[in-house]
């Protein structure tokens, strides 16, 4: 009987509860409309207002405002580049029609080669009637202006020399009138002013003694040149060992054999001992005896010089092969039996 009486008590309130849940969400229903109204006649009072019509207005002008600068800017910056472009057109096609009508052979090697550069660099922009035809012609030109110039540089080199032949055997002519004369000859053709070192090989005695009545010194030495022992009447020159004179005489003689080396020289400064060049490149030989091995600052002061001008296109010729080993720390070294091998690597011939 209890336990009926409960029963009955949890249906009771379970129905009781449904009917409040059902009340709350009835009121709850009520209330999101009341507030989705109220939601909306506001959104529809910003919509209408004035304020907000003149602000949307305001920001829509800055932004059509900023479009129509950008558009401006754009278009005047491409015409800009229309005009340079023009102007740079204007300038190319001026200098081309300069180029066809003047007459190549009146100008120089290098003014000639100058404007068939810069002619070659202007037709890589684009095609200009008549300008490839141009440039071939200016080529053979440029060929024929180079050979006169050759002719006329050995012409005159030959009229030179044949005046001074012509004066040096007038001079011995009259030099043989005596045995002094002949003495004062022979020294005059020896021209120890100029040379330092003589191959005995090539002197007569009289010349040997005149040599060693100035203060020439009979050494044997080993020559890059004819690589062998000869015997050389020598004189040392500043303060330069005779070691030091030979080699640079010897390796002097192996330059002049090569048909690819000019403009050969001599230096008595700081520069490298031996300058030259081949192919239109200049090259160096430094001599060392291992006298500057002492002065590190000195030496250091010449390797830096010679790698700033040469890069590594110089060579050092040691007098002593144990020198080898102490002087390829600062470049390419060789001793004397090795001076035409090392010498055509570096240079390429």
């Amino acid at each position: 009987m209890a336990d009926e009486i409960k029963s009955d008590d949890s249906i009771g309130l379970f129905l009781a509860g449904g009917i409040v849940l059902v009340m709350f969400f009835k009121f709850l229903q009520t209330q999101l409309l009341v507030l989705k109204e109220d939601i909306i006649r506001d959104f529809y009072f910003v919509i209408n207002s004035h304020f907000v019509h003149l602000g949307l207005c305001f920001i829509l002008g800055i932004f059509v405002s900023y479009i129509c600068y950008a558009i401006y800017c754009r278009r005047k910056k491409r015409k800009k580049e229309r005009m340079e472009a023009w102007e740079r057109f204007r300038e190319r096609q001026k200098c081309v029609d300069k180029f066809l009508e003047e007459d190549l052979k009146h100008l120089s090697y290098d003014e000639l080669k100058s404007k068939l550069n810069e002619v070659k660099k202007i037709s890589s922009f684009g095609i200009y009637e008549g300008l490839d035809l141009r440039i071939e012609e200016a080529k053979k030109v440029l060929i024929k202006i180079k050979h006169r110039d050759e002719l006329r540089e050995i012409v005159n080199e030959k009229i030179l020399v044949k005046r001074e032949v012509e004066e040096l055997e007038l001079r011995v002519e009259e030099l043989r009138r005596s045995d002094v004369q002949k003495k004062n000859s022979l020294k005059y053709e020896l021209e120890m002013d100029e040379n330092k070192v003589f191959d005995k090989a090539n002197l007569s005695e009289e010349e040997v003694e005149i040599l060693l009545e100035k203060g020439y010194r009979q050494v044997n030495e080993y020559c890059v040149f004819q690589k062998g022992i000869i015997t050389v009447l020598i004189r040392p020159t500043l303060n330069h060992s005779i070691a030091h004179t030979f080699l640079v005489w010897s390796t002097r003689q192996l330059l002049e054999s090569y048909f690819e080396i000019d403009k050969i020289v001599e230096h008595e400064t700081r520069e490298a001992d031996l300058t030259f060049r081949v192919r239109g490149k200049f090259f160096a030989i430094e001599i060392e005896t291992g006298t500057l091995l002492r002065k590190k600052d000195q030496l250091g002061k010449k390797i830096k010089d010679l790698n700033g001008r040469y890069k590594n296109r110089w060579l050092i010729v040691v007098s002593r092969r144990e020198l080898v080993k102490k002087y390829s720390s600062f470049g390419v070294c060789t001793q004397r039996k090795w001076v035409s091998e090392k010498l055509e690597k570096m240079a390429g011939i």
